[in-house]
């Protein structure tokens, strides 16, 4: 009976070596398949993650460009006025030695057309409202032409406290246009 029995353990054997064969096959095609698609998933994930990064850069790189562009045009508009100021000066040099050839000596100080220019210089209207002007000789109390700070330094002092507080002006208004959303051309 020995016989029987180990072609029966034989028969049993071979179904049971294949079968446990196959279980491990099985076993490790699937750990091979989620291992594959752990790895594929990674990928994915990552590519998501570098296209989500590339969008914000190329976000943030054009973000800079646009502020770029907005001070390339401030900076370029500041300089348009500084030398449009600097125009000014030199008109207002000329119009110093002008106005004080036409006032003549006969003031102390500033005469009726270089206070008028004096008022300009610093950005007021040059309307003198009420104010009528007297020559020094009508006035026993004025000093003489000689004493006192003479017109051509006062004007040319007003001509530089005026360029100096437009600039001024011009700098802070740039940096208002530079931090405030930009208006919507129409």
């Amino acid at each position: 009976m020995p016989l029987p029995f180990s072609r029966l353990a034989i028969r049993l054997l071979l179904p049971a070596l294949a079968a446990s064969g196959g279980y491990y096959a099985g076993w490790r095609h699937g750990a091979h398949d989620g291992q594959n698609q752990m790895q594929t998933r990674i990928a994915i994930l990552q590519a998501q993650h570098s296209q989500s990064l590339q969008h914000q850069q190329a976000q943030a790189l054009l973000a800079q460009q646009k502020w770029q562009q907005r001070i390339n045009q401030l900076e370029a508009e500041l300089l348009r006025q500084q030398h449009a100021l600097q125009q000014q000066q030199r008109l207002a040099a000329q119009r110093i030695d002008h106005v004080i050839t036409q006032d003549g000596p006969r003031y102390t100080g500033l005469g009726p057309d270089s206070l008028r220019l004096y008022r300009q210089l610093l950005g007021y209207s040059a309307d003198l409202p009420g104010a009528q002007p007297l020559a020094a000789g009508n006035s026993p109390q004025a000093a003489g032409p000689a004493s006192g700070l003479p017109a051509a330094d006062l004007l040319a002092h007003a001509a530089d406290y005026g360029v100096w507080c437009q600039q001024l002006e011009q700098r802070l208004i740039a940096l208002r246009q530079l931090f405030s959303p930009p208006e919507p051309h129409p």
